[in-house]
């Protein structure tokens, strides 16, 4: 047979060449069929494969802030600020007028008992009339002596009279006297027993006397012990007021005392917050500034009207405000009286819940949920139930563990299901801070 590639035949060497396909018709049917079907398995391929690209996480990971899930407490507070005072604290005042403080007894933190002497008033007026009075009682004893004296010698002038009287009737039943000379007898007889309750009379108004100034020099001694003013409590001297030789009015403050195993707090609320409070409700109490402690306390006093500062209460731009008490549990031995205070007063609480912060929580279509970063590093969207919302803590009833941990998404970033995550690192201190 001739090859078709010889140059002598060409006519022949096209016809060979062409022969299989003019000859197959099927064959070139299937073979067209085969390179459609490669094509569209191609082009399949290469839509997969750019979806999957478009829908694949990136493979490099968001930082974000994590939460760990734990339990602790959640609470809802009325925060207010109030004065911090000890228990029965009090400011004594000058019982007299235009006195003059002749010794001072006690120092600030000095501790006193009930009725110890604190200091000592001088008022040379008082003390003027206390030895006039007693000079005028002198008077009035020794006139009631002298007229009780009158009445023992008109008594006997009685006890004669009467005598003689009896004598005279005696003697003109005899026939020995007139009836003239007795009528003289008893008419003697009686201006004696008018003296005698005339006497009597001038006794009795000298007792009455004698009792008024007594009275009067009992308060005039009162007052002149009002110059010794003593402690009406146990406790501390928290202030001393006066200095020994000053001269004070009525009304002026001395000293001011107080318990120190009782510390009080006062309050002035708004209207909205005392309507959350009630009596014995727990209460947090700290200073004023960085790592203050908490001290426990409760509601002790919550008045049952609200004042304003037209009636007597210390209110802010015109509004009524209501005054309320917090006793510390135990005193705290850190707490300046006087201070200024924070004061947490407790009125809900959960105790031992999952709690999560506020901004974990997010909302789809109304229902609350949390990214929660899954075992393979990836975000999942994980429905909650919540339970008391506090101002820094969030309890959840359902939907999470203990040691979930859960994505801090701020409203700036955009989280998607599979998105893998990791936790952002912590952000470095200034120098200035550390210094």
């Amino acid at each position: 047979m001739t090859d078709a590639r010889s140059p002598e035949q060409p006519g022949e060497t096209l016809l060979t060449a062409v022969e299989p396909l003019s000859a197959n018709p099927r064959s070139l049917r299937y073979r067209a069929i085969s390179i459609w079907l490669l094509g569209f398995a191609a082009l399949a391929g290469a839509t997969t494969w750019g979806y999957m690209r478009y829908r694949a996480p990136s493979s490099e990971p968001i930082a974000v802030p994590l939460h760990t899930v734990e339990r602790s407490t959640v609470e809802l507070t009325v925060t207010s600020g109030g004065t911090l005072a000890l228990g029965g604290q009090q400011t004594l005042k000058s019982p007299q007028n235009e006195a003059t403080v002749e010794q001072v007894l006690v120092e600030v933190r000095t501790l006193v008992e009930t009725g110890q002497p604190l200091l000592i008033l001088r008022d040379r007026s008082n003390e003027r009339e206390v030895r006039s009075q007693q000079v005028e009682i002198q008077k009035i004893q020794l006139d009631l002596n002298r007229n009780q004296e009158k009445v023992a010698e008109v008594e006997q002038r009685v006890t004669a009279a009467i005598e003689q009287y009896q004598e005279s009737q005696e003697l003109a039943a005899q026939g020995f006297i007139s009836e003239d000379e007795v009528r003289e007898d008893e008419n003697a007889l009686d201006r004696v027993r008018s003296e005698l309750k005339d006497a009597q009379l001038t006794v009795i108004k000298s007792e009455l006397d004698l009792k008024t100034a007594a009275e009067t020099l009992d308060l005039l001694e009162q007052q002149f012990n009002d110059r010794v003013i003593t402690s009406p409590i146990d406790g501390v001297v928290l202030e001393v007021q006066v200095s020994a030789g000053e001269a004070i009015a009525t009304d002026k403050s001395l000293l001011t005392l107080g318990d120190p195993a009782q510390e009080i707090v006062n309050l002035q609320l708004s209207t909205l917050d005392a309507a959350k409070v009630s009596l014995n409700q727990p209460a947090r109490i700290r200073a004023i500034g960085p790592d203050a402690q908490d001290f426990d306390g409760r509601v002790v006093a919550l008045a049952p009207q609200a004042l304003s500062a037209s009636n007597g209460g210390s209110s802010q731009e015109g509004q009524a405000r209501v005054t309320a008490k917090v006793k510390l549990d135990s005193a705290s031995q850190a707490l300046i009286p006087g201070s200024f205070v924070s004061v947490d007063i407790i009125t809900e609480q959960q105790k031992d819940v999952l709690v999560v912060p506020p901004e974990a929580i997010q909302r789809d279509q109304g229902e609350p949920f949390v990214w929660i970063r899954n075992q393979r590093g990836n975000a999942a969207q994980q429905p909650i139930e919540l339970g008391l919302q506090g101002l820094d803590l969030v309890a959840v009833t359902e939907g999470l563990s203990v040691g979930d941990q859960i994505a801090l998404v701020p409203p700036t970033m955009t989280v998607t299901p599979g998105m893998p995550l990791c936790e952002s690192p912590a952000l470095p201190i200034p120098e200035e801070f550390n210094q």
